[in-house]
């Protein structure tokens, strides 16, 4: 009976292990925005396998809505546009930053504080997912 809730156990740790297993997420933080305001993820993701990796979606148990945008300049002027998959070769990384690519997390459940952590899942088009716990900065952070 040990031996089948040993091997149980295992099994589960080696599925979740490789659930992800070629991403990596790395100085993962989100811009506090008071007053309910949307919040904006930024981290750098690193494709440590041997075949590309696609990010299509995340979420977070604390927002309503989480959505991958990226910031476009044009003439001077600033769109953010919704991005659907986010392809990264292997052995590169895609930087999540101010400006650029970054998470919107809509509808918070509740306040936000400076110094809280929040996990984020991000999912991938194999199936995989990496769950990775995002730090809230203030506002004036960058």
């Amino acid at each position: 009976m040990i031996r089948r809730i040993l091997f149980a156990v295992l099994f589960a740790f080696c599925v979740s292990a490789h659930a992800g297993g070629a991403a990596q997420a790395s100085d993962a933080w989100l811009r506090y925005i008071p007053g309910g305001a949307p919040a904006a993820g930024y981290f750098t993701l690193t494709n440590r396998g041997d075949k590309p990796l696609s990010l299509v979606s995340a979420e977070c148990p604390d927002f309503g809505m989480v959505m991958i945008h990226r910031t476009i300049e044009r003439g001077g002027m600033s769109t953010m546009r919704p991005v659907h998959e986010l392809a990264v070769a292997p052995g590169k990384s895609v930087e999540f930053a101010p400006g650029g690519y970054h998470l919107m997390l809509m509808r918070p459940k509740h306040p936000l504080r400076p110094g809280g952590r929040l996990p984020v899942t991000l999912r991938f088009a194999d199936g995989s997912s990496l769950a990775v716990d995002f730090v809230v900065k203030s506002l004036e952070a960058r």
